[in-house]
Parts: C-alpha cells; sequence; structure tokens
C-alpha cells in the first residue's frame, strides 16, 4: 500500500471516529443511524461498513478512547513522587479537570441505559467498562493505601474512598447543572471544586464531628 494510501485510509477512519463521537455525546445512541454516521463523516454508508462492522462497535470506540486517556492521566497523578497529600489532592484534581473538559462525555459514562440498546447493555461494552474503571480504581486506591501506611489518612477501605471521590466529583457537576438550570443558586463547578479541596485538606470535623448512631 502507498504512503498516500495510507494517509486516505487513515483520514477517512479518523473522520469517521470524529463524526461517531460528535453524534454520540450530543444524541441518545438509539436516534444515531449508520447513514447519519456515514454523512456526517462525509462517506457512504459502505465505505463506514469497511472500518466499522456496527454503530455499537463505534460506540465502544468512543468509551474505550476516553477511560483510557482518563486512566492514562489518573495513572500519572497516581505515581507521583510527591508527599501523599498532594498526590491524593493531584488525583482528586486530574478526575475533576478531565470531566470538566469532557463533561458531556462522563455524562454517558454516569447515566448508561439498558433501554438505549433495547433493554439489554452489549456485553462487550459492559467488559470494556468494567476493565477501565476496575484499572482506575485500582490505581488510585494504592494512593490511599500509601496515605494509610504513612498514617495521614483515616483507615477507611482504600476501594471505599475512591468511590467516594469519585461520587463527589459527580455530584459536583450533576448538583451545578441542577442548581443553575432550575435558578436555585448561581454555583460554580470550580468554586466547589476548591471548597472541596479545602475541607480534604483541613478535615471536615474536628474534634469528632457527627455522631453515629
Amino acid at each position: 500500500m502507498t504512503a498516500k494510501k495510507v494517509f486516505n485510509r487513515e483520514l477517512k477512519q479518523l473522520k469517521i471516529r470524529q463524526a461517531a463521537k460528535s453524534l454520540f455525546l450530543e444524541k441518545k445512541y438509539g436516534a444515531i443511524t449508520m447513514d447519519e454516521i456515514a454523512k456526517q463523516a462525509g462517506i457512504t454508508k459502505r465505505t463506514l461498513y469497511q472500518y466499522f462492522p456496527s454503530k455499537i462497535a463505534l460506540f465502544i470506540y468512543v468509551f474505550d478512547e476516553h477511560l483510557q486517556q482518563l486512566h492514562q492521566q489518573l495513572t500519572r497523578a497516581a505515581r507521583q513522587n510527591l508527599p501523599i497529600i498532594e498526590v491524593i489532592t493531584s488525583v482528586f484534581e486530574t478526575l475533576y479537570a478531565y470531566t470538566k473538559k469532557n463533561e458531556k462525555f462522563m455524562r454517558l459514562y454516569w447515566t448508561l441505559d439498558s433501554e438505549e440498546f433495547g433493554g439489554l447493555i452489549p456485553e462487550e461494552l459492559l467488559e470494556r467498562i468494567k476493565i477501565w474503571t476496575k484499572a482506575m480504581f485500582e490505581e488510585a486506591s494504592k494512593v490511599f493505601e500509601r496515605g494509610q501506611q504513612e498514617r495521614i489518612i483515616l483507615d477507611y477501605s482504600p476501594e471505599l474512598l475512591m468511590h467516594l471521590m469519585s461520587a463527589v466529583n459527580k455530584g459536583i457537576f450533576i448538583h451545578t447543572n441542577k442548581e443553575n438550570r432550575f435558578n436555585i443558586a448561581n454555583i460554580d463547578s470550580d468554586d466547589l471544586y476548591r471548597t472541596v479541596i479545602k475541607m480534604m485538606n483541613a478535615g471536615l470535623f474536628r474534634g469528632g464531628g457527627f455522631v453515629q448512631k
């Protein structure tokens, strides 16, 4: 294959991926057709099928690309040779920054609905999501384990602490959107994030905090 043919093939594949990503992040999966993807990519549907065998294959590509990027960024943050408090802050900052930059994808990730796939999320898609999510949680959990070994953070399950961090990050964006959409309050996601970081560094409850019953 000549260099020109290789370039043209790569260019077509890039256009297909960009078209699919744009559509999947704007519309429901069930509302998108391969005809629509081909039209947006500027190719025929026959050509589209030469690169991707199905719509779900393209959908999985979108998830793979985003989750792989997030995993790479979290891994870099988690493996920094810094004091553990700075590493934990960096991991949370990385998760927040990625979510803010890719909010449409993260919302898709958070709200994936089986109804979009006729009642059952495809097993291949579920498997890819499980692989990347597990890898991210394991990497970040090591940071909390180190913090416990250094007696910097409380002795809770590292996996539970990572789930808490993930839930707080998700809550920042869900809550900000809700408050602003209904004009309940003028809240900026960055303000909520900075407040969480300050609380993490200072300790929210001094002298015992709430009494658990």
